[in-house]
């Protein structure tokens, strides 16, 4: 944990709203939200106009893409949510009793957490898992890949990588490698993010989210990073 005062710390996690999409970036008031279960819900309204939305937005043909990318969106707003907290040693957000900003075309903008605590990385892990899982079953029942699929869980233990990396590379405190390596661990799902400190970006998903088929190009941390399309592009 970082040894700062109250206030350097508050700044700390000011900066990272700055460079992240973070529950403090989206005006509460700006965008209609609902609860995450109903939210999950796959007959319900919200789910399947995601899914929608990301299959209009990449003009994909094949569905899972966009119902991966559904599983890609909360893996990454869970992620800024709440690894810079862990890492800075603040308070992290709960994704327990969550609420989520909805914009009216359908797509998931920003996570609305109720509380915050002090957390180890398995009890990290845990919350975010129970909240991750019943997207799983949903994006399942839509035709989807099993809710064990890694097709879904690479997103949000990649997530931890990139999120790390950001942070890093704007100066902000700490070792970022370590807490990487720490909440990999927690997840019990280390194969899903390589680290590797030589490297830069440092980070690499073992799993695709499946943008980069809608023309959207590459992200530093893509899993195609030395893909033959890749290399000759």
């Amino acid at each position: 944990m970082l040894e700062c005062s109250p206030a350097v710390l508050a700044g700390r996690v000011r900066e990272c709203d700055r460079l992240l999409p973070r529950p403090g970036t989206v005006p509460v008031s700006a965008l209609p939200t609902a609860p995450w279960a109903e939210f999950c819900d796959p007959a319900g309204p919200w789910l399947p106009r995601c899914v929608e939305e990301w299959q209009e937005r990449g003009g994909f043909r094949h569905r899972r893409a966009g119902l991966v990318l559904v599983a890609f969106r909360f893996g990454w707003l869970a992620a800024c949510a709440t690894v810079p907290e862990f890492h800075l040693g603040a308070p992290v957000p709960s994704l327990r009793d969550l609420r989520v900003a909805i914009t009216a075309e359908g797509r998931l903008s920003a996570l609305r957490p109720a509380t915050s605590q002090v957390v180890t990385a398995q009890q990290w892990w845990q919350d975010l898992a129970e909240a991750f899982e019943p997207l799983t079953e949903a994006l399942h029942a839509l035709g989807g890949p099993p809710p064990e699929s890694h097709e879904y869980w690479g997103n949000p233990v990649g997530s931890v990588g990139t999120v790390l990396w950001r942070l890093q590379r704007a100066g902000l405190p700490g070792d970022a490698i370590a807490t990487a390596r720490e909440l990999r661990a927690a997840t019990n799902r280390e194969r899903l993010l390589d680290i590797a400190p030589d490297r830069d970006p440092w980070p690499r998903r073992t799993t695709c989210c499946q943008w980069w088929r809608a023309g959207g190009g590459y992200c530093d941390e893509c899993v195609l990073w030395n893909s033959a399309s890749r290399v000759s592009g």
